[in-house]
This record gives structure tokens, C-alpha cells and sequence, in this order.
């Protein structure tokens, strides 16, 4: 999927010139159907846009004629305006994440990818500093934690490298402030391209445009405002669920038609582990579970002064001359094969107390609450009914406040009950009726 530089151009004018005249090969462009402009290449073999006049400019320089024969009524250089606008139109011009410069084609659509992502020149060698905040950070007394580190970015890396798309889970990591969470995430936007973008408010709902995630191969959540409403931790979830599996992804920009591109995409989340910071996470449904690698990070330690801007600057040039040793690493790392997955390169993981903690937070776990509060309270030894009939009595109970407010959507009961009832069978069972789903809830030991 690396393309090489485009630079022949067809179509050129035959040009009617003195034969002394110096004629070298019109300056490659492409026509962007959308912004109405033009694209050359820089020396540095980037795309830039301009405007109409500029490349006539460019194309006067080399040589093209603006002399109108009578014959035909139109300049060699007009006609070579003409060409570029109905044989080398493109739907999309812009960077695209996990590719190179130049002319592709993706579901049915013509794509200039005008920048290419930055590629670190792997080399034999140690990564001590690199080395010290990864034993720091994940290194922990439950597990530890760096195998799954590793095999995410070699699976990401290798990805990318070789220019095809693999699925890769979502890398949430929770841990005290300050810890080094974030130093993490950015290093992992170099090693994965050098580029990265804030995906939350898309995936929240809190926008619908998202052509600027396509510019970008990291997208990096970090301490976001955490939001307690189902819904949109629902939606987070799905796209989610979206991003880590799904190759083809719409691409929508303001004032823009959408259309399908293929991106490489890598997502990280750093919060903080309190619990209202934890609430930013999803419920850990069946579905979700093995899309999210969930690990808990300790403080670690800082083996340089970074209390001032020049200690801070020091430090940073210091990880990035040790990148090139630690990619090396990276691609000649073996993950274990208990760690192996098809699928995802390396399999999930969750870290126990994290996953404690979230899962006590989850809405059927609240409806259990409350349920166990409620419908026990004076010693009755089973409740029969419908999940209607349930819902209307908790809402009807002491607790109908806090009730109201966790099954405030439709169907909100059965689904918690569902949930419910793959966690603690031997509390909840259904049977179904010809008109109905009565179920049995028996209290808890």
C-alpha cells in the first residue's frame, strides 16, 4: 500500500516551439474535484495545493506555450489545463493514515495521499531510558504487563511497515496522575508514524465530522471528560468496536460528501484510575472484551531532571535517539505463544482490579443494587415477573429515584436482566410464555 511518487503525466501537449527554446516535462499536477484546485510536488516530495494562476505560472516556467493556434483555438498550456482536469481529477487529497505520497485508488474513489507518514530506520542497539519507564509503568505485583505492550506495537508496527491493514485493539491505560501515561502515548505516535489526532468528540457523537482522524495513524484519548450516560458510553463503545475491526471507514469532511477509505489506525486511551475517570470506559460486554487491552499503570520513575523546560527537552531527545534501537526491538520480538492471537496479533488482557472496578460500575451491576435492596428487603425468597413489572416496581420503591435514572431508555430492564443472568445463572432465569418473558430472580447467599 506504500505508493511510489507519481510524476509521469499523460496526456501532455505536442508544443509548437523555436527550436532553440529549452522544453523540459510540464510539472506533474493533479485536479482536486472537491477544493477546485491543483497539486504539485515540493522538493521534498510532498503535495501542495494552489490555485489555478500558480500553475499556469509553473507551467510557463517550463515551457509550455500560451500561443493560440488558429487551428484548434486553444493554448498547449490550456489544453494541458484541460487534460489535468478530466484525466487526472481526484475525489480525496490530503494525508492518509498508513500510506505513502502519491496516486491510489480505494472503492471506487481516486485518492492523492500528499504526505507520507515518518518512518523511524531501525538499528541494533540499547534503550535503557526507554527500558526503565516500561519497568516502571507496567511491571506490576498481579502481572506483568510489558509482554502485551510489545506485542501490540510489533503488531502495529509490522502493519504499517508493510503497508497492510490488521486489526488492532483499542490500548486503555489507567493510573495515577503524573505517572508517565501520556510520555507513553507519545512515543507510540512516533514509533507509529509520527502523527496523531483526538477521536473522542466523533466517537462520542459529540461530532459527525471526522476527516481529520484520517491524517493521523495514532488516535490518542487522553484524560477526556468522562460522561456517566449510558448512551454515550454505548456509542463509545461501538465505534470502539468500529475502529478496531472494521477496514473500510467514512470519511467526512465539513462542507464535504463523505466517501470510504481505508486507514490504518491505532486508538490508545490514558485516565486516570479513579472512578469517575474510569466511567469514560464502556461496559466490558462480551462482544467488546477482546477489542480492549486494559492495563494499570504505576508511577515511573523519571531517571533524568525534568523540573525545568531544558531538563523536559533533554529528556525527550534522549528517548527519541533511543527509538531507533527500541523499533528494532520491537521487530524482532517474539510474542509468546500463550500471548499469540490470529486475529489481533497479540490477545487481550484486562487487568484484574481495573476490571473490578469498571464492572462495579456497570448499569446491570447498579440494577442488582438496587434489586437486591429492594426486592429482598423483607426476607421474601424469590420475585417472579416480567421486566416491566420489575422496572415499575423499582421506580415505585425508595430507591425510584436512582431507578428512574438507570432505566430511563426502552428495554433498558431485559437487557440489564439479560446481562444479569449471564453473570449470576444461578440468581436469574427466564422462561418464556405465548404472550410473555416471565422471569425468576432469587436473592443473593
Amino acid at each position: 500500500m506504500i505508493v511510489a511518487n507519481a510524476r509521469e503525466l499523460t496526456g501532455a501537449a505536442t508544443l509548437d516551439l523555436p527550436a532553440r527554446a529549452v522544453v523540459k516535462q510540464p510539472t506533474p499536477a493533479y485536479y482536486d474535484v472537491t477544493r477546485k484546485g491543483y497539486w504539485i510536488q515540493n522538493e521534498r516530495l510532498n503535495w501542495i495545493s494552489i490555485d489555478e494562476s500558480a500553475l499556469k505560472r509553473h507551467w510557463r516556467r517550463d515551457g509550455l506555450s500560451t500561443r493560440v493556434p488558429e487551428e484548434t483555438g486553444v493554448s498547449p498550456l490550456e489544453n494541458q489545463l484541460l487534460d489535468t482536469q478530466i484525466q487526472r481529477d481526484v475525489d480525496y487529497a490530503g494525508p492518509l493514515a498508513g500510506y505513502g505520497t502519491g496516486f491510489i485508488e480505494q472503492y471506487g474513489h481516486r485518492i492523492l495521499v500528499t504526505h507520507a507518514f515518518k518512518r523511524i530506520q531501525p538499528r541494533a542497539g540499547a534503550w535503557p531510558l526507554i527500558g526503565k519507564i516500561l519497568e516502571g509503568l507496567f511491571l506490576d505485583t498481579q502481572c506483568d504487563q510489558r509482554p502485551y505492550v510489545y506485542g501490540w506495537l510489533k503488531t502495529g508496527l509490522e502493519s504499517l511497515r508493510h503497508g497492510t491493514i490488521r486489526p488492532g485493539q483499542v490500548l486503555a491505560i489507567a493510573g495515577e496522575h503524573a505517572c508517565g501515561k501520556s510520555l507513553l502515548q507519545n512515543l507510540i505516535t512516533e514509533i507509529l508514524g509520527g502523527r496523531s489526532a483526538k477521536p473522542f468528540r466523533y466517537m462520542t457523537g459529540a461530532t459527525q465530522f471526522n476527516s481529520d482522524l484520517f491524517m493521523a495513524e495514532h488516535l490518542m484519548i487522553e484524560d477526556e471528560a468522562a460522561s456517566t450516560d449510558l448512551r454515550t458510553r454505548k456509542q463509545f463503545g461501538a465505534k470502539i468496536k468500529d475502529f478496531t475491526v472494521n477496514e473500510v471507514q467514512s470519511c467526512h469532511g465539513k462542507n464535504r460528501v463523505a466517501l470510504s477509505l481505508k486507514p490504518f489506525w491505532r486508538v490508545t486511551i490514558t485516565l486516570n484510575d479513579e472512578a469517575e475517570n474510569l466511567m469514560i470506559l464502556p461496559p466490558i460486554e462480551e462482544s467488546l472484551k477482546d477489542k480492549i487491552i486494559l492495563l494499570r499503570a504505576n508511577k515511573a520513575e523519571i531517571p533524568m531532571d525534568t523540573s525545568q523546560r531544558t531538563g523536559r527537552e533533554r529528556f525527550w531527545a534522549a528517548l527519541l535517539a533511543e527509538l531507533p534501537a527500541f523499533v528494532q526491538f520491537l521487530l524482532d520480538y517474539t510474542i509468546p505463544p500463550e500471548l499469540a492471537s490470529p486475529r489481533f496479533g497479540v490477545t487481550h488482557y484486562h487487568h484484574p482490579e481495573l476490571l473490578e472496578a469498571i464492572d462495579g460500575m456497570s448499569p446491570e451491576t447498579k440494577l442488582l443494587a438496587i434489586i437486591d435492596t429492594e426486592l429482598f428487603r423483607v426476607g421474601q425468597s424469590t420475585w417472579t415477573g416480567t421486566a416491566e413489572q420489575l422496572e415499575r416496581a423499582l421506580c415505585q420503591s425508595e430507591l425510584g429515584f436512582e431507578a428512574r435514572k438507570l432505566l430511563s431508555w426502552s428495554k433498558a430492564t431485559g437487557v440489564y436482566l439479560g446481562r444479569l443472568a449471564n453473570r449470576h445463572p444461578e440468581r436469574f432465569e427466564f422462561k418464556r410464555t405465548t404472550t410473555m418473558r416471565l422471569w425468576t430472580i432469587r436473592p443473593g447467599s
